[in-house]
């Protein structure tokens, strides 16, 4: 019998350390709950949650109701970027190595564009460019600025 009353007090202790537990852990969900209710006053979080999701679906719908337009706005630019870049490494002068100097030809699609050449010598560095259009030149081309704009036109066969 004395051990039954022992048993009664464990299990009592043990009830009321457990109530404490769970108090406590419900303040905290509590805490929670009311920082997340915050500002809603009368709203129904359903209500809220509906109304997002429904503005979400309008933002969606809007971003591909407009992709098409944007999509047409960039394949009428394209045919004006640079599409095709040709380059060409040599030496301008028999005493100057390690092929310094180049010429870079950069066309779009109609094959407008420029050639740009840098030569290199020990002493001095010359940067020219010249302008392209419909894949002719307005003044006349070094060997190895004709060699850049093949390079360059021949990724224009290679895409046909």
């Amino acid at each position: 019998m004395p051990y039954i009353l022992y048993i009664a007090f464990v299990l009592s202790f043990l009830a009321i350390v457990f109530f404490f537990i769970l108090n406590i852990r419900l303040n905290r969900l509590i805490r929670k709950y009311t920082s997340f209710m915050k500002g809603l006053a009368d709203k129904d979080v359903e209500n809220m949650m509906t109304s997002y999701l429904n503005e979400l679906e309008n933002l969606k719908n809007e971003v591909h109701m407009n992709i098409g337009t944007r999509v047409e706005q960039i394949e009428k630019k394209l045919p004006q970027c640079i599409q095709h870049v040709g380059m060409v490494n040599y030496n301008a002068f028999d005493n100057v190595s390690n092929d310094m100097s180049f010429s870079i030809a950069a066309l779009d699609e109609r094959k407008n564009g420029f050639v740009i050449s840098g030569i290199y010598s020990r002493d001095y560095n010359y940067v020219y460019s010249k302008e392209i259009r419909r894949g002719k030149p307005q003044r006349e081309l070094s060997i190895e600025e004709v060699e850049a704009m093949n390079k360059a036109c021949d990724k224009f066969d290679s895409l046909k």
